[in-house]
């Protein structure tokens, strides 16, 4: 398996993240992260920087970066989750959700939730 574009050659994953296997929140694997506008709290890993590079436009799915970096799901969390902790990716509100007395006013979140539902196995 590849590490990717950064020179680690051919590196299994969990060594990408010191042998943990469990992140340090629940994530699902929809859920979406972007890049922080504020400072971060230390010097990103390097096998880290395709996870930044990634989300710094726009907000990513973990699903989206997995594919995207060509790392396990699972893997991709706790990548994710250290960003996070680190101060270097943030989980944005839906627009509707800015503001607890907006919630449950917009339709299009209202509808996605409905679609949601509807998939449910």
């Amino acid at each position: 398996m590849s590490g990717g574009g950064d020179g680690l050659g051919q590196v299994r994953p969990y060594v990408l993240v010191r042998g943990r296997s469990e992140p340090s929140r629940q994530l699902d694997r929809t859920a979406l992260v972007i890049a922080s506008t504020g400072a971060p709290k230390k010097q990103p890993q390097p096998h880290y920087l395709q996870i930044l590079e990634t989300c710094r436009v726009t907000a990513c799915s973990l699903s989206q970066i997995a594919g995207t970096i060509g790392q396990p799901l699972q893997v991709v969390k706790i990548m994710v989750c250290d960003l996070i902790d680190d101060g270097y990716l943030v989980t944005p509100m839906p627009p509707g959700m800015r503001d607890p007395s907006e919630a449950g006013t917009d339709r299009r979140i209202l509808e996605d939730v409905l679609n949601g539902l509807r998939h449910l196995p």
